[in-house]
């Protein structure tokens, strides 16, 4: 399943869901990323150690969905029941004029 930048950022204000993870690199992460207290590293490359009730409402983002949807497909493997891409990711959420933290 994939979520539009938009209907994203209404369950953003609304924190409709239960973990927002970010699976770019730290450096990426640390150079632009949403400007929510909401969203949490945790890169794809240790995507497998992520330890999360498998009900759980969960959102994955990247820098354009391509990753997050790796991620999607992996977690959804190990038994996720709820697990949402982000469709454009970050930049998708700077495009569409959303708040960001850089640097």
């Amino acid at each position: 399943m994939e979520i539009s930048i938009q209907e994203f950022y209404e369950k953003v204000k609304k924190e409709d869901f239960d973990h927002w993870i970010d699976v770019r690199t730290a450096e990426e992460f640390a150079a632009v990323r949403a400007d929510s207290e909401l969203v949490k590293l945790h890169p794809l490359d240790q995507i497998d150690s992520l330890e999360l009730s498998k009900d759980s409402v969960i959102y994955l983002s990247c820098r354009s969905g391509a990753r997050s949807g790796q991620a999607q497909a992996f977690m959804m493997q190990k038994g996720y029941a709820n697990v949402t891409n982000v469709a454009g990711g970050i930049m998708a959420w700077e495009a569409a004029g959303y708040p960001v933290t850089q640097g």
